[in-house]
């Protein structure tokens, strides 16, 4: 069904491989995140639409590389946290907004993606090795034992890395703050 929503027997091919080799992946993501194999089903087609709407964006080369297995656990991942959003959470309603202790305002929320962007940056600085680590366990909530199976390294090499990384990380956001202090 889903094979029908793409053009040309190129992008199926593509399609293909990369169901094929992130299926488990995504799989996994979800039912850690919604605790139900039902629904993780569920949310793996909908993420599989939504990578069919960027398949021209993905190069064939890219299909094996970290940076496709980061695009596929981020897009599972948010449309899983979608579905818990909308289905479990429900809308919040206009007039309750201002009385909740979680409001930010505008500025806080800009202040915070700033931050939560600075980070980002300079996580793009580091190496490889590390840098997956980092994006696995803090960006995408994975434990060691989930991130070690997707970067096919022991749960004990994830966690060195994963201390070193932070490490790494900190030297390179006081550099960062150093350098945005001098501006």
């Amino acid at each position: 069904m889903l094979c029908d929503m793409i053009d040309g027997k190129e992008n199926l091919s593509k399609f293909q491989r990369i169901y094929e080799k992130y299926k488990n992946t995504m799989y996994s993501v979800a039912y850690d995140i919604l605790k139900n194999s039902h629904d993780a089903e569920d949310i793996v087609e909908t993420s599989l639409i939504k990578v069919i709407d960027i398949l021209n964006n993905i190069d064939d080369a890219e299909i094996g590389s970290s940076r496709c297995k980061n695009l596929m656990i981020t897009i599972t991942k948010n449309t899983a946290i979608d579905y818990i959003r909308k289905f479990e959470n429900g809308p919040v309603p206009y007039d309750n907004i201002e009385t909740q202790r979680s409001y930010k305002s505008a500025e806080e929320l800009f202040i915070e993606m700033e931050r939560y962007r600075d980070v980002i940056l300079c996580i793009d600085q580091m190496d490889d090795k590390y840098r997956d680590v980092l994006r696995l366990k803090i960006l995408h909530q994975l434990n060691s034992k989930e991130t070690g199976k997707i970067l096919n390294i022991s749960e004990c090499n994830v966690n060195m890395r994963f201390m070193r990384a932070k490490v790494i990380l900190a030297k390179i956001l006081k550099e960062h703050e150093k350098n945005e202090e001098r501006l």
